[in-house]
């Protein structure tokens, strides 16, 4: 009879037990990160009535145990650590794991692993958890001296340090990178070339060469005769008329007379006849011109040539190279800014110059042409092929310093379309130099990997370190100690430490808080089941106790 009082004990027991998980979950509803927990029952030991027999074959059947159990108890409380959800704060510390893993926080003497992320800076700038004061672990070597960006990381010092308002000095500009296409229809400085319109031919129909006689021309109807006279017309490249205009012929004139007489009326004008008797005339000089010519026959002149047949017609018009600017902004050893313009040119080979230019009022360039910017037949780049003044280093004097600065020119790699190509799309050219101007660590951001970023005034984006994630090959067998933190265990092996979307361990989010995973609605269906276990048990106790009664009063 008592082992009925026992059982009944050991199920308030479990029950009450029940309750408090209940209890402490749902008093956890709003708490940061929680992970609730629930409780598991099993039985206790069994009191043997009667043991089992084995089977007598043709007489009897084998005889089942006969045991009675002695009550229940909590067998196992675990934790659930499903995702709960992720609430946006605004806060630029405030931290989310997205996914398995915890954040690493120590004291003076332990280390501890949360899923909270409300993290704030203490008077030094290091990364603390706001309500215990430990420091939050970074994980690498991100944030400590590379030798290109400002490092306030130690060495050998797992802190993160988050030093806002630090001032960054100022770096000085070593390359400028050059990036985008020219237009592979670009062409280099051209100059204007006429022609006759129909070649030159002679009465049997062979083109003319500077040997043949004028008079022996198809076009020349009635032949020259001493004090015969050609006008020539038209415009010098400059725009003044030809000097002489009037040319002498006789009987004895050849093309080739008529040639170096064009030539001394237009010095600034080059003149020939090619195999198929066209008189060609190509300007001295590239871009645009003004160069004409027209020729007629002089007034009351006996000879008589259809020149009126054979128009000088105009085969490439005069223009200049076509050019690209682009400006790029310059920071000097004080971190003072300069703008500094590029202009590229075409070439007549093909190739591209470029010329940095400054204003005078800012400094002087002492070597600014790059010769030779070319390219593959791809359009990709090929190589810089000038050397000396133009090789692919421009040196400026800036008046804000004592030094003249080289700085190298960047086009991308050979055989790539990463930096500069020359395909057929438009002109679209970016150039950016690195250095920086000084500024001061305004705010902070932090990456899904965990990696926070100073934004500096000036607009850089410096490294500051890596949180360290921790992660545990059985997760359960964590130690709550409370404050939201957890101890590693035997049961959950020791941590593995790492970086953010590596291994199993989720994104960081920042801005943002993890919130409670606890099922309301689940918890208050536990709830009344633990409240009706309880009441069962009691019930057993109450009808001992009268059963205990009766028992008692037999005597009487």
């Amino acid at each position: 009879m008592a082992n009925s009082l026992l059982t009944g004990i050991s199920g308030l027991r479990g029950h009450q037990k029940m309750l408090e998980v209940i209890g402490n979950n749902l008093a956890n509803l709003n708490t940061t990160a929680f992970k609730s927990s629930r409780a598991l029952f099993s039985d206790l030991m069994y009191e043997l009535q009667r043991g089992s027999t084995s089977a007598a074959t043709g007489i009897l059947g084998s005889v089942n145990a006969l045991q009675i159990g002695t009550g229940s108890r909590i067998s196992l409380v675990d934790l659930n650590f499903t995702q709960g959800n992720l609430e946006a704060t605004g806060q630029e510390l405030d931290l989310a794991i997205d996914g398995g893993g915890f954040f690493v926080a120590s004291s003076a003497e332990k280390t501890y692993f949360t899923r909270t992320g409300s993290f704030s800076l203490d008077e030094n700038g290091y990364l603390v958890d706001a309500s215990t004061g430990n420091l939050i672990k970074r994980f690498g070597t991100k944030g400590e001296p590379d030798g290109i960006n400002p490092a306030f990381q130690i060495p050998g010092d797992d802190r993160m340090i988050v030093p806002k308002g630090v001032s960054i000095p100022g770096k000085v500009s070593e390359k400028i990178d050059v990036t985008g296409n020219f237009p592979s229809t670009s062409t280099g400085p051209v100059a204007q070339t006429l022609r006759t319109s129909a070649p030159l031919l002679t009465k049997t129909n062979i083109p003319a060469t500077t040997g043949t006689l004028l008079n022996d021309l198809k076009a020349n109807t009635t032949p020259y005769v001493s004090g015969d006279q050609i006008v020539f017309g038209g415009l010098r490249s400059q725009g003044s008329p030809p000097v002489p205009a009037n040319f002498s012929v006789d009987d004895n004139t050849t093309v080739g007379h008529l040639l170096t007489a064009l030539g001394t009326s237009f010095p600034d004008a080059t003149f020939s006849i090619d195999s198929f008797g066209h008189i060609s005339v190509v300007d001295n000089q590239t871009g645009i011109s003004s160069l004409s010519v027209t020729l007629s026959d002089g007034a009351n002149i006996t000879g008589v040539t259809g020149f009126v047949n054979h128009l000088f017609v105009k085969t490439a018009p005069g223009k200049t190279a076509d050019v690209v600017f682009r400006d790029v902004e310059v920071f000097d050893e004080r971190g003072v800014g300069h703008n500094v313009n590029l202009r590229f040119e075409k070439q007549a080979d093909k190739s591209w110059n470029m010329e940095a230019l400054i204003d005078p009022t800012e400094g002087i360039v002492l070597d600014g042409r790059v010769d030779g910017i070319k390219f593959n037949t791809d359009g990709s780049f090929q190589q810089v092929v000038g050397t000396g003044v133009g090789d692919i280093d421009i040196n400026i004097q800036f008046n804000t310093v004592s030094s003249p600065q080289t700085i190298r020119m960047g086009f991308g790699d050979p055989g790539t379309f990463e930096g500069l190509s020359e395909v057929g799309t438009k002109s679209a050219l970016s150039a950016l130099a690195d250095g920086y101007e000084p500024g001061e660590l305004a705010s902070v951001q932090v990456d899904s990997d965990g990696t926070v970023f100073g934004l500096s005034s000036n607009g850089l984006m410096i490294p500051l370190g890596q949180l360290a994630i921790a992660s545990f090959r059985n997760v359960d067998g964590l130690v709550s100690v409370g404050n939201n933190y957890y101890e590693a265990s035997l049961a959950s092996g020791g941590a593995v430490i790492g970086t953010a979307l590596s291994g199993d361990r989720g994104a960081i989010r920042a801005g943002q808080l993890e919130g409670s995973n606890v099922d309301l609605a689940l918890e208050f269906t536990r709830l009344i089941v633990a409240q009706r276990g309880f009441s069962a048990n009691a019930r057993t106790i109450t009808v001992t106790d009268e059963v205990l009664k009766e028992l008692t009063s037999i005597i009487r």
